[in-house]
């Protein structure tokens, strides 16, 4: 048994790969700032968590593993690092617990969660005890990871900081390739050059499946063909019945089957498992009804995913906090055009992350008004607004990656609140 660490634990994909590694056997302890119900989850499970980052809390780990968010001035890290401590980020993470099995990857820059979570659940539905790597709870499972018996390793593979890159896929599935994360990609060509080399990571045998219906990942299959050895799977939206809306999520389906398809198993039974599959977390998730008033929570940090959902809900009123402020400052014009489809908009000022700060030129104020929206300085107010414009029938769209749901929290709240 090995003692981990994980810095940045309350995290989707650091809690993830702590429930794996604790699954198997392992002790495992984390820190991450205030409470987050991964994390929390984690520690009802048997985890040691902390609600801060000291240097002590990494006394006695054999392994510290840390999050991209935190670099070597974090406490905890440098406190590994000046002890001579063995220091992993997230992709030494991925390659020692993939290192025994068939993986399968799924990358892209819109759809990796809902995909993730759709392939596993084909896979089960077939009888399949896939390992399990996702950015969202599946509410069947109740978390978002699993360490199952069999030889397949199903993983949400984020491109962020090229953390792709250290997989070597029985099995890449690309969803969507559309330009994203500025701060590590500041051009169309370099993230389009980070997906081309995940394309040659497959493994000797293996195959890449990517979507036919999305141009980026359609252009970059045609490259393959001719630029790796891996066998190029084209696979487009699924024709069948689904418990989830939108048609990202058909296509979403699509994938999921072609893996499916790929390792053999029992078609009739994956497509059962995809047909049922209700969602994950944070994604078109229905958080509650108020009267004839739907209220959806969704991840949304991208133009095309603001539009994917309200081609999913026509007409929603949507909340939308950006999150970072260059990812706001490079598709500023993007954001515009898929805000103008919602019925009424209102926009939360920018999440300030460990990743990027503050915006210093206001870009949330200024969308607001060039979209004839309202701004909110806060949740609070936020809430308050779009409580006022909802009406009989009408939907509210909460988007963003990060601190935005609680705001549909509190829309449910005032619209259930008697005046």
């Amino acid at each position: 048994m090995t003692k981990f660490h994980v810095v940045g634990i309350g995290g989707a994909g650091m809690s993830a790969i702590a429930r794996v590694l604790m699954e198997r056997g392992h002790e495992v302890s984390g820190s991450d700032t205030g409470h987050w119900p991964l994390s929390d989850a984690l520690a009802r499970d048997g985890a040691t968590v902390y609600d801060s980052f000291l240097p002590e809390h990494v006394s006695g780990a054999d392994v510290v593993i840390r999050s991209s968010a935190y670099k070597e001035d974090n406490p905890e890290v440098r406190a590994a690092l000046q002890a001579n401590m063995k220091v992993w980020r997230r992709h030494d993470a991925w390659t020692y617990l993939t290192k025994d099995g068939r993986t399968v990857a799924i990358a892209g820059t819109h759809g990796k969660s809902t995909t993730t979570a759709m392939t596993w659940v084909a896979l089960r539905a077939a009888g399949v005890d896939a390992s399990l790597i996702c950015g969202a709870t599946l509410p069947d499972l109740g978390t978002n990871a699993h360490a199952g018996k069999a030889d397949v390793f199903v993983v949400e593979a984020d491109e962020y900081d090229n953390t792709f890159l250290a997989l070597e896929p029985h099995v890449a599935v690309v969803t969507t390739l559309d330009h994203d994360h500025i701060d590590v990609f500041p051009t169309r060509d370099a993230y389009r050059d980070a997906f081309r080399a995940f394309a040659r990571r497959v493994a000797p045998g293996g195959a890449l499946v990517a979507s036919a219906d999305d141009p980026g990942a359609s252009d970059l299959a045609r490259w393959a063909e001719t630029n790796t050895a891996a066998q190029v799977v084209a696979y487009r939206a699924y024709d069948g019945a689904l418990a989830v809306r939108g048609t990202h999520n058909a296509r979403n389906a699509g994938a999921a089957l072609a893996v499916a398809r790929l390792l053999g198993v029992e078609t009739a039974a994956a497509e059962r498992g995809v047909a049922a599959f209700a969602g994950v977390g944070r994604r078109l998730e229905l958080m509650g009804m108020a009267g004839q008033i739907r209220v959806v929570d969704d991840y949304a940090h991208h133009p095309a995913e603001i539009a994917a959902g309200l081609e999913a809900y026509p007409g929603a009123i949507v909340v939308f906090q950006p999150h970072t402020p260059s990812r706001l400052a490079a598709f500023y014009d993007d954001f515009m055009s898929s805000l103008r489809l919602a019925q009424a908009v209102v926009i939360v000022e920018t999440f300030s992350s460990a990743r990027e700060g503050r915006d210093p030129k206001q870009l949330a104020q200024k969308l607001a008004t060039a979209v004839g929206g309202k701004y909110a300085a806060d949740g609070e107010t936020a809430a308050h607004f779009a409580a006022e414009l909802a009406r009989p029938g009408d939907t509210v769209l909460v988007m963003g990656a990060g601190d935005v749901r609680p705001v549909g929290e509190r829309v449910l709240e005032l619209l259930r609140t008697p005046v």
